[in-house]
């Protein structure tokens, strides 16, 4: 059997018994995202992306990152790659760790090889000469991204619910989207080539680690319909053309509140991942609450941008 490798982001937990549970169902290692876009547009960081890494670190997990493109241009994804390589050395990732590129969103070209190799390349000019390149199965059937192309040729594949990643010569397959650990659902890989488990302990070393903090953890609860909710305070912005439904629950059968169009700002207090969409719970007036789907729960991807 081939050995197990979780993804994480801002949506799963990061305390110590989350990754030591994690341990304990037999995962070997973790990618953690880090980034999204570059300083010029999206701008994003995972705000528990050092406690992840850590945390995952302190119970013996080998920890990797990855970085979810919104480029569309070689030039657009070198910039995401600086933003990328820089915040990876800020979190103490060495060169021993692999440094994924998620390449999924419509943001993105449509055929997407050559933008791909431009930011791969650019992160292992910068010092990562382990380098992979994720996205969905359907990218390559459709010849979106050009696997005899790309300069990263492991290749980090999502397909679910089939008995196989449907791509020739997939070294990891994520064949889960709502894997159970410790009552979280995550994203489950098989490491077929060991590219991200059998990694050289040294991958473990701390580069320039900035001291962490103390992790607490989210108060997370079970409502009446059996969602379970993550307490978090943050702005979601709808958007480019995006038009989002504003709804009294979080079911893409419930009512209207109101219509979402680009640039639309939600404050929300909790979010939740349904087998559809994640949803994020915005607080209105007389203890009454708005929800709107923010993200795709299957392929992770996005509606807008998060603040």
């Amino acid at each position: 059997m081939a050995n197990l490798v979780m993804d994480v982001s801002g949506y799963q937990p990061d305390t110590i018994s989350f990754f030591q549970a994690a341990k304990n169902a037999g995962v070997k290692a973790v990618i953690v995202k880090l980034t999204q876009g570059s300083a010029d547009g999206d701008a994003f960081v995972n705000p528990k992306a050092q406690a992840q890494i850590n945390n995952a670190r302190s119970v013996g997990l080998l920890v990797h990152g990855y970085h979810y493109a919104r480029f569309n241009g070689a030039q657009d994804a070198r910039n995401e790659a600086k933003w990328f390589v820089d915040h990876a050395k800020q979190f103490g990732l060495g060169p021993d760790s692999v440094m994924a590129l998620d390449i999924e969103d419509r943001a993105n070209a449509k055929y997407a090889t050559n933008d791909a190799n431009a930011f791969l390349q650019a992160v292992k000019d910068a010092g990562y000469p382990k380098v992979d390149i994720y996205s969905m199965a359907s990218w390559f059937w459709q010849g979106r991204l050009n696997a005899a192309q790309l300069i990263a040729k492991n290749k980090w594949v999502a397909n679910y619910g089939v008995s196989q990643p449907g791509v020739d010569n997939v070294g990891t397959w994520q064949f889960s989207s709502d894997y159970n650990i410790a009552g979280n659902g995550v994203d489950m890989s098989y490491d077929f080539s060991g590219f991200y488990t059998n990694a050289n302990p040294e991958s473990k070393t701390v580069v320039n680690t900035p001291t962490p903090k103390p992790v607490v953890a989210p108060k997370t609860w079970t409502d009446n319909l059996g969602d379970k909710w993550t307490a978090e305070d943050g702005k979601f912005i709808v958007g480019p053309n995006y038009t989002l439904h504003l709804r009294w629950g979080a079911r893409p059968n419930a009512s209207t509140i109101g219509v979402l169009t680009a640039g639309s700002v939600v404050k929300y207090d909790a979010w939740s991942r349904g087998k559809e969409f994640v949803y994020v719970r915005q607080p209105r007036a007389n203890g009454q609450y708005g929800y709107v789907a923010v993200r795709d729960s299957k392929t992770g991807e996005a509606f807008g941008k998060f603040e």
